[in-house]
């Protein structure tokens, strides 16, 4: 009796753990939501203008350092360096925030970023630049 019992327990303990770990053939239904509750709002994805402007990353510095563009246009970063670097935006005043920031770019890799808004945007690599700074002037 006491090895039916056993057997029993066991069989209902593999009845559960299976039992819990399958999914349901069908999806609950979704409440629906309230009609008073505001549409999502997404931003918008930066607009190019078509304008492409290439920047070289060679030597530890970006050529050329400066450049000037209208607004909409894509800077696309190229490392042809034998090091990895970054692409990063170095804002000016405190309350400034950081609009690009690569990952490290290793020989070949690109970054691309459209600039939509006219101004200076100083650029740096913080491994490699001793100070150095680039620029973006966007008419």
């Amino acid at each position: 009796m006491r090895t039916i019992s056993i057997v029993l327990l066991i069989f209902l303990v593999c009845t559960a753990v299976i039992g819990g770990c399958t999914m349901p053939s069908s999806s609950p239904a979704q409440p629906a939501a309230p009609a008073s509750q505001p549409a999502v709002v997404q931003s918008a994805a930066p607009v190019s203008n078509g304008m492409v402007k290439n920047v070289d990353i060679i030597q530890r510095a970006f050529d050329p350092d400066i450049v000037t563009i209208s607004a909409g246009t894509t800077v696309v970063w190229t490392n042809s360096d034998t090091v990895s670097h970054r692409v990063v935006h170095l804002p000016e005043l405190p309350n400034d925030r950081e609009l690009f920031h690569s990952e490290p770019l290793y020989k070949g890799d690109t970054y691309r970023y459209t600039f939509q808004t006219p101004g200076r945007y100083y650029y740096s690599d913080p491994q490699y630049a001793g100070g150095r700074k680039a620029l973006v002037i966007v008419n």
